[in-house]
């Protein structure tokens, strides 16, 4: 059976909500929109994908990617900086699998199902960050083994696309991940 029979997109306000629930039961301190509502799509383009387990039903894993705060910012801010690439970038904000179904690929399933999915939209660059209070090491291993370019603790995300994507006021997380999605 395959993982990806699995997996839907939540683009309902409910379906979102299920969503954070997952999202606020598995890290500590998340903020509680921390899911765009439907009616902000337009500003954050975001793509938020659920996977349930076939057998039970529940919500085993879920992932957000959107619009970084940078460019949404200036947007909101009507700066023309970020126009250009607005919508040749994606920021994998939040991915959690329940912990009863770690180890299953449910993970790597949603990495795939995005990627696909942004490279349809056109992204050209996905990037994201883990913070000091996740299994680091873990997570280092995942996003090399999906072909992003994981840079060493403390080093900054790199200009890409040719902007900064990272707030300077932003807490500096313990690393940094992108890559280049090309075109099919």
């Amino acid at each position: 059976m395959s993982t990806d029979a699995a997996i839907s997109e939540a683009n309902t306000d409910a379906k979102r909500a299920e969503v954070q629930d997952l999202f606020s039961r598995t890290f500590q301190g998340i903020a509680p929109n921390a899911i765009p509502a439907v009616k902000d799509d337009r500003l954050y383009a975001p793509l938020v994908l659920r996977y349930h387990d076939i057998e039970t039903g529940q919500l085993a894993g879920a992932a957000l990617t959107c619009r970084s705060e940078v460019a949404v910012g200036m947007t909101m801010m009507q700066r023309l900086e970020y126009a250009p690439v607005l919508d040749r970038h994606s920021v994998l904000d939040l991915m959690a699998v329940a912990p009863a179904f770690r180890g299953r690929g449910i993970g790597s399933a949603l990495v795939r199902e995005m990627e696909d999915r942004l490279k349809e939209r056109g992204v050209r660059i996905w990037f994201g960050n883990a913070t000091r209070d996740l299994e680091t090491a873990r997570l280092r291993e995942f996003y090399a083994r999906h072909g992003f370019t994981v840079l060493p603790d403390g080093q900054p995300l790199p200009d890409l696309l040719g902007r900064s994507w990272v707030l300077p006021t932003a807490e500096q997380p313990a690393f940094f991940f992108y890559k280049q999605i090309k075109k099919s």
